[in-house]
Formats: C-alpha cells, structure tokens, sequence
C-alpha cells in the first residue's frame, strides 16, 4: 500500500516516540511522558519499539539492496532524520497536551531538561523564554542607561 520508504519512515516515527518514552520516564522527566506514570510509560515504549519492528518486518521482505528496489543511504538517512524528528514533534505536543495541568512554580529555577521534571513541555518553553527576554530587558536597560 505505501512505499518502501513510507513505511520506514512510519517505522523509525513509531519506534522514536518509543524510545523517547522509555528515556524520558527513566530520566524522571514526567513533563515528557504521554502517559503519566513511570511504568506504564516504558511499556508503552517498549510495545511502540517491538511492535513497529515487528510490523515493519512482517509486511513483507524488507532486507531489499538499493539497486533492487530498497533505500540508498542518503534517501535512509533522510527519512531516519524526519522520522525522529517527528517523534520528538509528536511526543512534545502530546506530552504537553496530556500534562496541561501539570506546572511548576513561577519561581522554580530549573532551567533545560531539569524543568521538564515538574513542568509540561510547552509551558516550560514559554516560562524560559519570558525569563530571558526579562534577563534580556534589563541587560539593555543597564546597558542604555549607564
């Protein structure tokens, strides 16, 4: 039904969002997790990895030469960037989505993947940003000013 590389694409997408799950609740970065707790996030990982595995090699005979019919480097390599970067897309999202009401204080000083430990995605972003513009406006300020 889809090409070859659609269906690697699909594959690496599938099995990225699998791995950032299984790393994220390993790390204890519960900002990232689409499902909430620990466990049950690293079996959805885990299922996620196998099961586009599984599907991807199932379908049909997959280990196909380039010449034949099957990914050159350069075409592989290609769809492995956007596969994960859709994971990581797709997992950002989601996570913020699922995690909406999860957020840590104004004055919680973590900053980088510390914040994601207390904080959802999207509003760690957004309280980072404000903090640096803040950091930003009162450097210019001094700066003008003096």
């Amino acid at each position: 039904m889809f090409t070859f590389a659609t269906d690697y694409y699909i594959l690496v997408a599938v099995a990225a969002t699998g791995a950032l799950q299984i790393a994220a609740s390993l790390g204890g970065l519960r900002g990232l997790l689409i499902l909430k707790q620990p466990v049950p996030a690293r079996l959805l990982g885990l299922f996620l990895i196998v099961g586009a595995f599984v599907w991807f090699f199932a379908v049909e005979d997959r280990n196909i030469n380039d010449y034949e019919g099957g990914l050159d480097a350069p075409a592989q390599a290609l769809f492995f960037f956007l596969g994960a970067s859709s994971a990581l897309v797709f997992t950002l999202l989601a996570s913020s989505l699922v995690n909406l009401g999860m957020r840590a204080g104004e004055s919680d000083p973590a900053e980088g993947l510390d914040a994601l430990k207390r904080d959802n995605y999207l509003s760690a972003l957004t309280r980072s940003i404000g903090h640096r513009l803040e950091k930003w406006r009162s450097r210019t300020k001094t700066c003008s000013s003096g």
